[in-house]
């Protein structure tokens, strides 16, 4: 030991420590003659590490084992009437960027099924942005999805291209003249609905008997719906002006304003009132009461 402190011009008891440091890093091996022999750093890091790396890939073993049995339990705890008494069975989001947060969340949530209805014609582009990669996620994970949209949101582009995306994906999406009202429910269970008075706003329902309720108006508007066409010819585009005009004509019979009917059809009040002045003149009528009379008694009629 005096010949090594020497060598590293150091004294006797931090030669000893070094010595003794490099041996219990494997780095320097005693020899029977009192001597030490170096080893490969390589191959001495691989019998320190191993060890470590060996409890390291079993405490990832045991946490992926803890989160899977974590995930069976919520799953079980999600569908316990326990657990739904605790839910909040009404819940106002006032604000956009809450109502989009909560959409994530149910729709990452989501077991089974999807359904929504999209009344008011076109939809915006950033909106259909923002739904597209939920829709994307959700159909990953095999939820079945439905969606109805009016008549009258065919004639937007943008959202005749988000059809085109979604459709080979395995939404099914149809159609109806008259509105749906608004709405987005996740397996049954949880219903997203319009925010009276506030057209940023949603409120979010646990309420069994109201999602049984708007569930089964969904269920019955779906087999009148028709498949939403994504590309036309000129036979399409004459039969769906003609249902368009049919729906006014029976809105028109109710006796509803115009404004009423442009919104009730998703459309501006300017296009609206073109097919009331077309639906007019088509039937020979002098003013509004008198279309009404004529258009009850046309509708009416037998076929």
């Amino acid at each position: 030991m005096a010949g090594l402190a020497g060598a590293l011009d150091t004294t006797e008891s931090e030669a000893a420590r070094l010595t003794e440091r490099l041996t219990e890093l494997r780095l320097l091996r005693p020899a029977d003659d009192g001597t030490y022999a170096p080893l490969s750093p390589r191959i001495a890091g691989a019998w320190l590490i191993a060890p470590a790396v060996r409890q390291l890939e079993d405490r990832q073993r045991r946490i992926v084992r803890l989160m899977t049995e974590l995930d069976t339990l919520t799953r079980i705890y999600e569908q316990s009437p326990a657990e739904r008494r605790s839910r909040p069975q009404i819940e106002v989001l006032p604000e956009l960027a809450d109502v989009r947060k909560a959409l994530t969340e149910l729709s990452a949530g989501a077991r089974q099924e999807i359904l929504t209805s999209q009344p008011g014609g076109a939809r915006p582009a950033d909106v259909l942005d923002e739904a597209l990669e939920r829709t994307e996620s959700v159909l990953r994970r095999g939820i079945s999805m439905r969606t109805i949209y009016q008549h009258t949101a065919q004639f937007s582009k943008a959202t005749v291209d988000y059809v085109k995306h979604v459709t080979p994906l395995g939404v099914d999406v149809r159609m109806l003249s008259d509105a749906l009202m608004r709405m987005i429910i996740f397996d049954r269970e949880i219903a997203v609905l319009p925010l009276h008075g506030n057209q940023d706003g949603a409120v979010v329902v646990g309420e069994l008997s109201i999602v049984g309720f708007v569930v089964h108006a969904f269920e019955r508007a779906w087999p009148a719906a028709r498949p939403f066409p994504v590309s036309y010819d000129r036979g399409q585009v004459k039969g769906t002006s003609v249902e368009i005009q049919l729906s006014i004509s029976r809105l028109l019979v109710e006796g509803l304003e115009d404004k009423v009917i442009a919104r009730r059809m998703g459309m501006s009040l300017r296009t609206c009132q073109r097919h009331i002045s077309e639906i007019m003149s088509r039937i020979g009528a002098r003013n509004r009461m008198h279309a009404g009379y004529l258009l009850a008694r046309i509708i009416d009629e037998p076929h």
